[in-house]
């Protein structure tokens, strides 16, 4: 997966997201500024992992075959050792979105949230 920091799908697809004191994404202004990843702009958020190992096989597979094709979802399935996390988010507005961020922003994203 070579779009991490970034949003995969959903709204604001594509869009890069930056570390400031809290994770924006860039590009997504709302009155000038990124628009912040934050308790108060998610409404819900999950960390797709061991512990959802199906829908998290699912979202790798699905992403792998909509980046490589079918050696995708074989290479999506089998996963890496890196730290990434694949995070499904649901903004406070209703819409969707699927994340991947390294640690470093996973953990800025986990204090934003509190």
């Amino acid at each position: 997966m070579s779009q991490i920091n970034s949003i995969l799908e959903g709204k604001y697809k594509n869009k890069k997201i930056i570390d400031t004191s809290i994770l924006k994404i860039s590009n997504a202004e709302i009155n000038g500024s990124n628009y912040p990843l934050s308790k108060f702009t998610i409404s819900s958020y999950t960390v797709m992992n061991e512990s959802n190992k199906d829908q998290y096989s699912f979202w790798k597979g699905a992403l792998g075959v909509a980046l490589f094709g079918g050696i995708g979802a074989v290479a999506g399935i089998g996963g890496k050792n890196k730290k990434e996390y694949l995070i499904a988010i649901e903004w406070k507005d209703g819409e969707k979105s699927l994340i991947l961020i390294n640690d470093e922003y996973y953990k800025v994203f986990v204090k934003s949230m509190f």
